[in-house]
């Protein structure tokens, strides 16, 4: 593909992107597979150029508006410094170019190759946000924001069922994937490079799973034993269920279930992959009665819907589509998830509350209001926390930890009434 062709088909996906408001890597993902003819290098370059509009969308929206040609167009001047000429020459309109420029885009770019930067948005965040992001990062913010915009790297779970994470590594060395230890999480590979990980023996025969060391480590803090009975009550596609029953060694009962029973759809797959055995995967029942289960659960994971706002470096798009009234419908279900969890735990146990969040709104906040209500629970921590807790739970965040943006807090239920 030429320049101007790869050029065409980012301003074809970001398109769709806003259009059909499906994730982005999804979108990417699937023009790839219409468009076999792109090779390996043109999916790349494509790829990286839709991600670079949706990382600095604020400030390019701020400038020329919010169609995708023109996301595309300062893109090119503001992002990659190219020249009027330059552009023009990428607008052609031959073969698979983009139509030529109007009059407008013309002027368009003479302004943007003059305009002065200084007066663009301080940060490229959503402004009813702006407090929450104060509130949680305080001096950092700064220095968050920018990790928060960063391309994320690719993480592995091993999957101790199978492997260790030292004969992990040797085994993608093998076919020349290079990998670190995570710093944090003891089961976790960092990856060096761009790899097609679903593609090697080690993914098809289960011993490592796509995970960020993050959600490794939600998984990790939910100290779940061998022999216990757990609950992962928002499992979804069972990415911690897995690293949980890999933890349990096989041993003890493992109950999997979502509200959204389609995104249990992939799990009796992944289990069969990675030889997890202890696995029940069960449907959500009638008037969340969960039945003989309730009071008796040693552990309770709820991994609660949320904005994902942590996530903002996989899914950038995600930081314009959320919306106050969105935020505000998702915190009412996680004040009803962390009830119906309440309910479960038995005596002793513990509940684990965790978003992919790093608004206080639905973090900190909710287990003030939770614990307000409930007070035959507490919030505890660890000696083996990976960072500082806070009062209520502790924060992962790219620029801190080097993951995505996590919240977890463990709440311990009194032995006694």
């Amino acid at each position: 593909m030429t320049p101007a062709a790869r050029v065409a088909a980012a301003i074809e996906i970001v398109e769709e992107i806003e259009q059909a408001l499906r994730p982005a890597d999804d979108v990417v993902r699937q023009w790839g597979r219409s468009h076999r003819f792109a090779g390996s290098k043109d999916r790349r370059a494509i790829s990286t150029q839709v991600y670079s509009v949706l990382r600095r969308r604020g400030y390019y929206a701020n400038e020329v508006g919010e169609q995708p040609r023109a996301l595309l167009i300062a893109d090119l001047v503001l992002g990659e410094g190219k020249a009027p000429q330059e552009v023009a020459a990428l607008f052609s309109g031959e073969g698979h170019a983009p139509p030529p420029l109007s009059d407008d885009e013309h002027t368009l770019i003479r302004t943007l190759t003059s305009a002065d930067q200084a007066g663009l948005p301080s940060y490229d965040v959503p402004a009813f946000l702006l407090p929450q992001l104060e509130a949680a990062f305080g001096d950092d913010l700064d220095e968050a924001l920018t990790a928060l915009d960063r391309p994320a790297s690719l993480d592995l779970r091993v999957n101790t069922l199978k492997t260790s994470r030292e004969d992990a590594a040797a085994a993608l060395a093998a076919v020349n994937i290079e990998t670190s230890p995570t710093p944090h999480a003891s089961t976790g590979l960092r990856v060096s490079g761009n790899h097609m990980i679903a593609g090697t023996i080690a993914f098809k025969e289960g011993l490592i799973e796509p995970m960020d060391e993050g959600s490794q480590l939600a998984a990790a803090l939910v100290d779940a034993k061998p022999g216990m009975q757990v609950m992962d009550l928002c499992a979804g596609g069972g990415g911690k269920t897995l690293a949980i029953a890999a933890a349990m060694q096989n041993k003890g009962q493992i109950y999997a279930t979502d509200t959204d029973a389609r995104r249990l759809g992939n799990l009796a797959p992944r289990m069969k992959r990675a030889d997890a055995r202890n696995i029940q995967p069960m449907k959500w029942p009638q008037d969340s009665n969960f039945g003989e289960l309730t009071g008796k659960c040693d552990r309770v994971l709820i991994d609660v819907p949320c904005s994902g706002s942590g996530a903002w470096r996989r899914h950038p798009e995600q930081k314009w589509r959320v919306t106050a009234e969105e935020i505000e419908k998702l915190t009412k279900t996680q004040d009803a998830l962390l009830r119906t969890a309440s309910t479960l735990v038995k005596p002793g146990g513990r509940l684990v509350y965790v978003t992919c969040s790093v608004l206080p709104l639905e973090n900190e906040e909710r287990i003030k209001t939770f614990l307000s209500s409930h007070t035959n629970f507490k919030a505890v921590s660890a000696e083996t926390d990976p960072a500082p807790a806070g009062e209520f739970g502790l924060r992962l965040a790219p620029h801190s930890h080097g993951t995505d943006g996590f919240f977890v807090c463990r709440l311990e239920r009194a032995s006694t009434p």
